[in-house]
């Protein structure tokens, strides 16, 4: 493809934009409307070039024009605000071409490197934006597979947001056909899943959630969750390492968000998000408001402006969503959405801790709120969903309901498996229930040592 060419008697070849791994974009004019377009051109050579046999890059040709045009068939179906139109699909020659929508602005990745740190309520935008356009991808049985700030675009004329490249996307339909034998694990360095490193072939929409944990954690904190380090590189980590808290960064960043970027970055597709609806579902209540003041100082283009600049709610009908800044603490909300096993399991410690330190208290109270959710995720026999139900038992019992904490330990004794510890210290906290006020060895928390003479977490064989 060249300057000056006419693709198919409409579209005037103007200049060459960017070059990735499969194809080039070009500009161009749409002789029939006058607006310019975006025309991505396979690149043949990607992938043919090198030391294979003839046989070797005939087939990858073939393959990598197969996944060409699938691209085109899954752009023909996408139809989101949030995802470039695909105008038509040709060829020039043998070389198949996409002719889509023109995003005029900047990458996320330069944004980024622009600003560190990107303001909160910028932040939260663009955020929302992308999750968004994922949402619909996903709904359509399409999985990007490689999200990355690369792959987002911010439109300078409005501050939309808008997520390309559908080159290496995935079906969720069984009976798509699997393009695998080009090379390498589809997906980019630093924003892969870890089943995607492993080179697993059946994944799930759970990857682009990974993805998309990696670029919020980037978004509000203006670092990668992980970067090369000489004794241990991204990759392992990535497989093997939990990554930092948002607020261990900055201290400012509201506990939900917090808690939503550790679940979507757990290691296992099972511990995130089950959907992109339910992280929408947490992201949407930090979003700023009609009337909001702008990004301080300006941004170019600002993705905040469909938020603050639209029209105000209806009289009646008033917005109570909590105006919300990088600096303040809103309120915690009970999430419904989901709950993740990572999430459970820090406020399962959190509480330990809390009944170490001070007795029962505020945290305590929240893994009871918890408890339910997470019986009707995981089911009552799930070891970690009794380990929790310990540790409220256990604050019941020190905060003096003993019938409630002789129920909770009750749920343990008769839902886990008999030779497992925990049922064995629930059957003591049950026995402690029933003795008389005055009269029990006094009961630690759960998770101490368990003594071999008497069973019991800690020793419960009163000293001398």
């Amino acid at each position: 493809m060249e300057a000056g060419e006419v693709l198919d008697d409409r579209y005037r070849v103007k200049e060459a934009l960017d070059q990735g791994g499969m194809g080039t974009i070009w500009t161009a004019t749409d002789l029939e409307t006058g607006q310019l377009v975006a025309v991505k051109v396979l690149r043949l050579d990607a992938y043919t070039q090198g030391r294979f046999t003839p046989a070797e890059r005939a087939r990858r040709r073939v393959e990598l024009l197969k996944r060409f045009e699938r691209e085109g068939v899954i752009l023909e179906e996408l139809k989101h605000p949030g995802i470039p139109r695909l105008l038509h699909r040709g060829y020039l020659g043998e070389e198949p071409f996409l002719v889509m929508e023109y995003v005029e602005g900047v990458s996320l990745r330069e944004f980024l490197d622009m600003r560190r740190p990107f303001p909160f309520d910028a932040a939260v935008a663009v955020a929302v934006q992308v999750a968004e356009a994922l949402g619909h991808a996903h709904a359509n049985g399409v999985v990007h597979r490689d999200l990355k700030p690369g792959n987002v675009v911010i439109a300078f004329a409005n501050g939309a947001v808008k997520l390309l490249d559908f080159g290496i996307a995935y079906l969720t339909d069984p009976d798509a056909t699997r393009y695998t034998a080009l090379g390498a694990t589809p997906g980019s360095a630093g924003y892969m899943a870890p089943e995607q490193l492993r080179g697993q072939q059946d994944i799930s929409a759970s990857v682009d959630l990974y993805a998309f944990g990696c670029v919020l954690f980037e978004l509000l904190t203006g670092e990668k969750p992980f970067e090369d380090k000489p004794d241990r590189n991204r990759d392992t980590q990535h497989l093997e390492d939990l990554p930092p808290r948002l607020r261990s960064i900055n201290i400012g960043i509201p506990q939900e968000l917090d808690d939503l970027a550790w679940d979507l970055l757990a290691k296992a597709p099972a511990d995130r998000p089950e959907t992109i609806d339910e992280v929408l579902d947490v992201l949407r209540d930090f979003l700023p408001k009609p009337g909001d003041p702008a990004p301080d100082p300006e941004l170019d283009p600002d993705p905040t402006a469909r938020y603050r600049l639209r029209e105000s709610p209806v009289a009646g009908t008033a917005d109570t969503r909590p105006t919300l800044r990088a600096t303040s603490r809103r309120p915690v909300r009970r999430r419904g959405g989901w709950l993740g096993r990572n999430q459970f399991a820090g406020r399962i410690a959190q509480a330990r801790a809390e009944l170490l330190t001070d007795g029962p208290g505020d945290r305590c109270t929240e893994l009871l709120d918890l408890l339910p959710k997470a019986v009707s995720d995981w089911g009552a026999r799930e070891p970690i969903v009794l380990e929790g139900r310990l540790v409220c038992a256990d604050a019941a019992r020190l905060d003096g309901r003993t019938g409630e904490a002789k129920e909770q330990y009750q749920h343990v004794a008769e839902n886990g498996d008999p030779s497992d510890p925990l049922v064995l210290e629930a059957r003591l906290g049950v026995a402690e229930c029933l003795m008389p006020e005055g009269t029990s060895p006094g009961r630690s928390v759960a998770g101490a040592r368990w003594c071999t003479a008497c069973l019991s977490s800690p020793c419960r064989i009163p000293t001398g």
